[in-house]
């Protein structure tokens, strides 16, 4: 029986996406337990309890560019950690991603990093933005655009530059924020996750 290195208040569900059912798990990670780890325990039990595939892990990847898995099923799967939270997907068919970041956004107010995520459309807006607001806008736009670029399997190896996305900001009370997107052919779908019911009590937090 394998035990998960995660706390039990994990939380799971389904999102709908391009026609596509997307099976996802979010929770935060016990201090000194890897996140990666974690991550592939929790994709193995998502399939499983789903009947998706037969797993077998993740296959080796490219720098830079998402793993795939490991005995080439018609199925994909994407894994995102922002400090001690993890979120991970599996759908059947590909063109599966999923991304997360958490409050509160400190590095998403320096102007260096949105020169480099952004449009110069998308800059100009968040520079519009008053200061103390800016994050959660960048914030959102991130995770959307690294969902994406996820989907179509590129990876970070896609300038985020190139893609255009218009999010809603991140809830300013929210603990984080998170995106799933479905790359179909030339057909691409992107949700909002919503993070409710991910508890505010962090790991580290924890007496």
């Amino acid at each position: 029986m394998t035990t998960t290195p995660a706390l039990s208040d994990a939380v799971t569900g389904m999102t709908r996406l391009a026609d596509r059912e997307v099976h996802w798990r979010l929770g935060w990670a016990d201090p000194g337990a890897d996140p990666s780890v974690i991550a592939r325990v929790w994709l193995a039990e998502l399939a499983t309890a789903h009947g998706l595939f037969e797993w077998a892990g993740i296959g080796p990847a490219r720098p830079w560019t998402k793993p795939r898995l490991a005995g080439d099923p018609d199925a994909d799967a994407s894994i995102s950690h922002s400090g001690r939270a993890v979120l991970v997907a599996v759908m059947r068919g590909r063109g599966l991603g999923a991304d997360i970041e958490v409050a509160p956004y400190r590095a998403f107010a320096a102007p260096t990093l949105l020169s480099r995520m952004c449009t110069p459309a998308e800059r100009k807006a968040l520079m519009a933005q008053p200061p103390g607001e800016r994050r959660f806008h960048a914030a959102a736009l991130w995770t959307a655009k690294e969902a994406l670029v996820k989907a179509t399997g590129r990876g970070l190896a896609h300038d985020p530059r190139t893609v255009h996305v218009e999010p809603a900001p991140a809830p300013a009370g929210a603990v984080a924020t998170a995106h799933l997107a479905v790359a179909d052919g030339a057909r691409t779908a992107l949700a909002a996750l919503d993070v409710a019911g991910l508890s505010r009590s962090r790991p580290e937090e924890s007496p």
